[in-house]
């Protein structure tokens, strides 16, 4: 083998202390979007986010669930807390209501036919803002305000 066929198999040395310019990185929020339903929003998000967390932990462990057991745990417990908040607070907008909406359209297989009492004052809470809201926008429409509702 000759000096330059060797050259070519060896991979070229990078100099890391020369290397100035930062990847670009993805597009990052600085700040909380000002929506008055922002805290609502977040908190399902979040729920939402944690429940897929701990599912996923079991597909990636190869340990037959040592850790995934325990990232689970751990996932389920900042879901179930993003639920308590979420449940503090009453939607005041139609995103609010989607976002409450959307956290029981995903999570229905999730919940099964084990619905906790978190669970369930979830689901009463949802209904009871869909009652609210049905009943302002019969209100409104019963005093002829014209509303527009964004698709």
């Amino acid at each position: 083998m000759n000096t330059a066929q060797a050259s070519a198999i060896v991979s070229p040395i990078i100099d890391f202390a020369t290397k100035t310019a930062k990847p670009k990185s993805p597009r990052r929020v600085s700040r909380r979007p000002d929506h008055p339903d922002a805290g609502l929003i977040e908190h399902c998000i979040e729920y939402a986010s944690q429940t897929k967390a701990a599912e996923v932990c079991y597909l990636i462990d190869p340990t037959d669930s040592e850790f995934a057991a325990f990232a689970d745990d751990l996932s389920r417990s900042r879901a179930n807390r993003a639920m308590r908040q979420a449940l503090e607070l009453a939607p005041v907008t139609m995103d609010g209501l989607r976002a409450k909406a959307a956290v029981v359209v995903h999570c229905i297989d999730e919940w099964g036919g084990e619905l906790t009492d978190m669970h369930r004052q979830f689901l009463a809470s949802l209904a009871e803002d869909v009652i609210r809201f049905q009943r302002v926008s019969t209100s409104l429409h019963q005093n002829d305000v014209p509303v527009q509702v964004e698709a």
